[in-house]
């Protein structure tokens, strides 16, 4: 063929591709693009053709033909009210399906007439668009302001008369009262009023504490304990105390380096949560954001985080165990009553307190797009659940509707601590014959988990079939499946035990073959990880999921134990000079109450600020990151030395009382 009729044929399919390609693809996308002249044109209607069925259908038609003849007149506030509508998104084929208009400017429109006054009221309708041709990746998201009188209801039978004579439904119409925002007025309920009093009152209670002892201090007096227990100025003090590091290390002190492994481990489930809620909000740039979730960067901070929560665990079984031992050999028992009450006391005030805060004031701190939506699943779970969560058994009992959900932590570790004096004892007792014990316990909970894999199939790939969609249920939450790295931190506390009036002097190959075996686990965890959460599902046997799910929680601990131990024994370098930094104590010390609050913060200001789709950017993930943290801190300070702090070894003062009147 020769080149004139090469280019004769190539001219031939641009023609054709213009002819039919191009208006069909102009075609498709127009139907968005008419959306809000037609859904105007539409309303401005209805109040002629609709048959109102109550007072506030006919109120609502009644303001809508108001609107539609102000918007004909140009008067400002129904131009506004229009304004704030959605329009065409840019990129809806790149997977940006969301319009949500101008969230604020609806909520603020205010107009009065003579004979009523119309509010605005943001409603989100999820429109499908499947039947149109578009190639959209999900619903559209699109935002209108209707006057407050509309019920939602109403709202969705109006716009989804115009969505279906143009081949479109809105699919969220049965729940629109979920997507929508009025003002409404609504009373405290009883909860509300309670929880505002009981706070209220504890408050003013900390407050006259911390006056009565800055008097003191004035008057260069000791106050007496009573005061300084509910004291700001006391507890602020015992939270920023630093104490200089110990010389020779800390064989019988405090482990300087756990502080460190605390605090960066806590600020580690912050990353992970973040990242979490960056997968799932708004965002107009997804593919963008997908390319971050599959590399290597990003699986290993968002995936990498969740052992954070092992290290947690291993640390617990660790220091339960050190602290026991010690008491057995100071005193040859067990008083299991005071150590139960301890931790009890140790937890449950500040835990208790989130919970109520929850419950009582979750929906009313603000609105957005998703508010109702967040607010709404916290509400009815902790309803439904906060007696099992206060009695640390919602993992089991309620599942599938745990009160804030990150707490399942709580739960796993308070039972296996109420089992803990039994093992400790029986370690005590018989020694190193008791070891092989509490390693098949730990087997048989490795064991559960790969078999429990296996027979249901389940694959970690988000690509992959679901299986009975159980996973978290039988092989996340529950504490048979997660006490393996606490019954290894329980065996490390013993070693650290017994070897704790000498420092282990190790020869250097040992050392140089332990940093090497540490490492190569870091190397095979995050590689394994990537593999089997973003790779080809097909090419790997559901074997390999099995194997990974229910060996590198205990092999990642093994990690962290060896760091810890080189370090308490002076051989870990620069590695215990940086986790051993006084500056880690706050932090450490902050970590529980962090670890409660951060999760309420992220849920509250992110849903706030999502009135508009977000552009998905690495530098914003980590700049939210270290702004969580930082908000965390602060109001952590709050929660911990106002329910932590004065109810710290209470246990002790009541069995000393016991002792006493005995």
């Amino acid at each position: 063929m020769t080149p004139a009729r090469i280019r004769f044929a190539i001219g031939i399919s641009i023609v054709l591709c213009c002819c039919f390609v191009v208006p069909r693809a102009e075609g498709q996308l127009q139907i968005i693009n008419q959306i809000p002249l037609g859904l105007l044109a539409h309303l401005k209607q209805v109040s002629q053709v609709w048959n109102a069925t109550s007072s506030s259908d006919h109120a609502c038609l009644n303001q809508l033909d108001t609107f539609g003849r102000s918007f004909d007149a140009g008067e400002p506030w129904a131009l506004s009210m229009f304004d704030s509508w959605g329009k065409n998104p840019a990129g809806i084929l790149f997977g940006n399906v969301f319009a949500f208009g101008n969230f604020d400017q609806c909520r603020r429109l205010s107009h009065q007439n003579a004979l009523s006054k119309t509010g605005g009221q943001h409603c989100t309708l999820y429109v499908d668009l499947s039947r149109t041709g578009v190639a959209a990746p999900a619903p559209l998201q699109y935002g209108v302001c209707m006057p407050d009188t509309c019920e939602p209801a109403l709202v969705a039978q109006l716009t989804n008369a115009y969505f279906a004579a143009n081949q479109m439904f809105v699919v969220n119409g049965a729940m629109l009262d979920m997507f929508c925002y009025r003002d409404e007025d609504n009373s405290f309920p009883a909860v509300t009023i309670v929880a505002i009093v009981l706070f209220s009152v504890y408050g003013a209670l900390l407050l006259l504490a911390t006056v009565a002892e800055l008097f003191f201090v004035f008057q260069k007096q000791d106050a007496p304990s009573y005061v300084k227990r509910f004291s700001f100025y006391t507890n602020l003090g015992h939270v920023f105390r630093i104490v200089p590091r110990a010389e020779g290390g800390g064989k019988d002190g405090m482990l300087e380096c756990v502080n460190g492994i605390r605090a960066l481990s806590m600020l580690w489930i912050i990353v992970n949560h973040v990242h979490d809620s960056a997968y799932g909000i708004p965002t107009i740039n997804i593919p963008v954001r997908q390319e971050y979730a599959e590399s290597y960067f990003g699986v290993l901070f968002h995936r990498l985080g969740g052992k954070a929560v092992d290290i947690f665990l291993m640390l617990s079984g660790m220091l339960v165990a050190m602290k026991m031992l010690r008491e057995l050999e100071k005193h040859k028992r067990l008083n299991v009553w005071e150590l139960w009450l301890h931790r009890i006391i140790r937890i449950t005030p500040a835990y208790a307190a989130l919970i109520l805060f929850g419950i009582a004031f979750v929906e009313w701190v603000g609105e957005g797009v998703l508010y109702k939506l967040v607010a709404d699943e916290l509400l009815s779970a902790c309803h439904k659940s906060w007696w099992s969560a206060l009695l640390y058994v919602q993992n089991y009992a309620h599942y599938e509707s745990m009160c804030f959900v990150h707490t399942w932590y709580l739960s796993v570790d308070m039972q296996l601590y109420i089992i803990s004096p039994l093992l400790i004892y029986l370690l005590w007792r018989f020694g190193k014959r008791f070891i092989p014990v509490i390693v098949l316990l730990a087997l048989l909970s490795i064991g559960c988990v790969f078999a429990t894999f296996m027979v249901n199939e389940y694959r970690l790939n988000r690509s992959a079939p679901r299986g009975d969609g159980l996973m978290p249920r039988k092989t996340y939450h529950p504490t048979h499946a997660r006490m393996s790295v606490w019954l290894f931190g329980v065996l490390f506390g013993y070693l650290l035990h017994r070897t704790r009036s000498a420092r282990v002097k190790l020869s250097k190959p040992i050392q140089a073959l332990g940093w090497l075996v540490t490492l190569a686990i870091l190397v095979v965890t995050g590689y394994s990880l990537k593999q089997l959460y973003i790779g080809d599902y097909t090419r790997i046997a559901p074997v390999a999921d099995a194997f990974y799910e229910s060996l590198h929680r205990s092999f990642w601990a093994f990690a962290v134990m060896w760091v810890i131990f080189v370090c308490i024994n002076q051989q870990g370098g620069v590695v215990d000079r940086f986790l051993g930094c006084p500056l880690w104590q706050p932090l450490s010390r902050l970590s529980y109450s962090m670890y409660l609050v951060h999760i309420a913060i992220q849920a509250i200001t992110l849903t706030q600020a999502i009135r508009f789709p977000v552009e998905f950017t690495v530098v914003n993930v980590f700049y939210t990151s270290f702004g969580l943290a930082c908000v965390s801190a602060v109001v952590g300070t709050v929660w911990c030395v106002a329910f932590e702090y004065p109810f710290f070894g209470l246990e002790r003062y009541i069995f000393k009382r016991k002792q006493a009147s005995d």
